[in-house]
Parts: C-alpha cells; sequence; structure tokens
C-alpha cells in the first residue's frame, strides 16, 4: 500500500505513534480486543461478542499477519503481546513482530546465550517491554554462568538486553546486576508499565512466596511477594497482565474456587503496591485472567483452547468461543494443531523496521 509523503511523514512522528497507542489502549477498555497466536507465525484477531449476542456471531478470527520462518526453528515458546508489539521467542531465535504494520525482525545471537546451540546450558527465559525512560522497547533473556559439579546443575544466572532502536542492527549488553534468584529456564515474562515479572525456579525455596521483577528504565532487579492470602503450598497460578497497568494472578483456592488478585503496577516503582483480592469465584481448574469489570461483561478467561465469560450476577460461565472450533479466513492448512497463544492486543503504528 502507498501513500502519500505528507501523510506518511505523519504517521511515521514518534508524538503521532505514541498518541494513536494510548487512543487503541482506551477503546480496549470500551471494547476489548485479542490476538490469537496458533503455534504458528501467524496472528489472527478476536473481538468477544457484547451482551446479548450470540457467541456464534464471531466464531471467525481475522487474519492479521504472517510471516515464514521455514527452517529456522523447532518449536515456539509462549508469545507475549507488550504495547502494540508481539514477542515470540522460539528454541533457536527470538522474533518481535507488529501485527499492525506487519513489520517483523529477528534478533541477533546473544553473545551470552547463544540459543542456536542449543542442549542443557541453554535458557529458554525471555521477556520484551517498554522503558517508559527512553521510550524504546528492550527484549531481556537470561543466562548461566556455570554448572555445579556436584548436582550438574546450571548456576550463577545472568540476563542481557537488547534495544529495539528501529533497525535490525543493534547489540546485546550484559545486565550490570544478577538476578537475586534463578528464574525458570523456560518462561516469557509478564510485561506491565515498564517491569519484566518472571518466575522464580521450581528448585529455590523462594519459589513460593516471591517472582522476581526487572525495572527496565533502571535495569535493576527486585523481589514482588505473592499476596498474604495465597497458600505457599499453592504452586500453580497463572500471571497475566490486565489493561497494561495491573498484574493479575490466578488460582485455584480450593476444588471449585478459582480466587483472582490484582497489584497495580505504578512507574514509581512497585514499593507501595499491594495485592488486592478482587474476587473469588465458582470455576475448577486454573484459567488465565484477561478482562475484568467494568471493561467487559463480565470475567473474561482463558485456558487452552477455550476461552469463556464469567457472569457475575448469575455465577454462570458462558463460553466465549473455542480456538480449536474457530474459523480463520485465509489460514493454511494446520493438521494436529492443539496450542494456542490467547493475549489482550492494542494496535500500535511502532515502528521496528528502518525501512
Amino acid at each position: 500500500m502507498s501513500v502519500c509523503k505528507a501523510w506518511r511523514s505523519t504517521i511515521s512522528d514518534p508524538v503521532f505513534i505514541r498518541a494513536h497507542l494510548r487512543h487503541s489502549a482506551s477503546n480496549w477498555e470500551e471494547s476489548p480486543c485479542f490476538i490469537i497466536n496458533p503455534h504458528t507465525m501467524e496472528q489472527w484477531q478476536l473481538r468477544p461478542p457484547q451482551h446479548g449476542t450470540s457467541s456464534r456471531k464471531n466464531n471467525v478470527a481475522t487474519f492479521l499477519h504472517a510471516k515464514d520462518f521455514d527452517g529456522e526453528f523447532n518449536s515456539l515458546e509462549y508469545f507475549k503481546h507488550c504495547e502494540g508489539l508481539v514477542f515470540a521467542p522460539t528454541d533457536t531465535r527470538l522474533y518481535v513482530f507488529n501485527p499492525a504494520t506487519r513489520e517483523s525482525i529477528t534478533l541477533p545471537d546473544g553473545f551470552q546465550n547463544s540459543l542456536r546451540v542449543g542442549g542443557q546450558g541453554c535458557c529458554y527465559c525471555a521477556g520484551l517491554g517498554l522503558d517508559p525512560g527512553t521510550g524504546k522497547y528492550k527484549v531481556v533473556q537470561a543466562f548461566y554462568r556455570s554448572v555445579d559439579p556436584d548436582t550438574n546443575m546450571w548456576t550463577d544466572m545472568g540476563m542481557e538486553v537488547f534495544t529495539i532502536a528501529g533497525d535490525d542492527g543493534g547489540d546485546w549488553r550484559e545486565i550490570a546486576s544478577n538476578p537475586p534468584y534463578p528464574v525458570e529456564r523456560s518462561q516469557t515474562a509478564v510485561t506491565v508499565n515498564g517491569f519484566l515479572f518472571w518466575r522464580i525456579a521450581k528448585r529455590h525455596p523462594e519459589r513460593s512466596r516471591a517472582i522476581l521483577h526487572l525495572s527496565l528504565e533502571e535495569e535493576e532487579f527486585g523481589i514482588t511477594r505473592l499476596p498474604d492470602s495465597l497458600d505457599p503450598s499453592l504452586d500453580a497460578f497463572a500471571l497475566d497482565v490486565l489493561c497494561g497497568r495491573d498484574l493479575c494472578l490466578t488460582a485455584c483456592t480450593s476444588e471449585t474456587v478459582l480466587t483472582i488478585w490484582t497489584l497495580p503496577v505504578v512507574k514509581e516503582g512497585l514499593i507501595n503496591s499491594q495485592w488486592v483480592r478482587r474476587y473469588s469465584i465458582e470455576v475448577m481448574d486454573p484459567w488465565h485472567t484477561m478482562s475484568l469489570p467494568p471493561f467487559s461483561n463480565g470475567i473474561i478467561l482463558w485456558r487452552g483452547d477455550t476461552v469463556c465469560c464469567y457472569d457475575l450476577a448469575t455465577s454462570e460461565l458462558r463460553i466465549l468461543c473455542e480456538l480449536h472450533r474457530m474459523r480463520y479466513k485465509r489460514a493454511r492448512e494446520w493438521k494436529n494443531l492443539f496450542a494456542f497463544n490467547f493475549n489482550p492486543f492494542t494496535e500500535s503504528l511502532v515502528r521496528i523496521t528502518s525501512s
């Protein structure tokens, strides 16, 4: 698609791009929008039906973007969305997309954690976030420095960061400080308002009481305590982001009750933030929380290939869509596709390439 030079100059202006992103975010609260990533490099957009309309009218996902990376990787990890961009880690490379502009970049190999080498020493722990101080997007990935000869376990974890500066160039650099605790080897960070959050490694005693966070602006690590009312013996919980400003934790606190906590994350930091127990609802099994009232007509929950809405007035769990049964226009022929990622999506004009 071609546009006049004046219009191209306008939509390329950083001030306009940030204003457009803020406008998209405010619209999301009125009409939630989600991005679906079947475990392929294709992105699709879904808008849940409004209150009183049939979910059958919304069983078609709108095609956004696809790119062929034939032979570059064998498996995909967990996609995450951040401020209009989508982060896609794989077992060999890291990718960043803007589905709205259909731009994509392949990040260079890190100096410390070369995923292409593979093997036990590779750490598939990474994340994408927006540095509020510079307005630049940063990708962070973890690596190991050494191995314990007695246990054969990799130890002494560090992290390196890559700043996306509008082109494919740039270098990885090591973050000066080390994480106070090692994090899980395979996970994608949850990003909230300039902070990345990861689960602590399973073998570490702090795992049941805290999660690790990184400030992208200060490039300093810290510990965020889990809710006091969360039973330390509960290891299965989901972390999500709500409306780009709250960290959300969801856990089954009994055989039939799902409890939802939220933690406000502000640019000034997390020192004065406290977990708030928002809802305890009658739902079995762990779910991810995608949105809460008043930004939707109930609590939107996602698990596996099913998206539901929990009605607080009737305590009814209504299926909005089943991703494996959804129709995808312009989709390739998929065989044995069972895994999906489902994330809130905010459209943006953010440039990630120089062209």
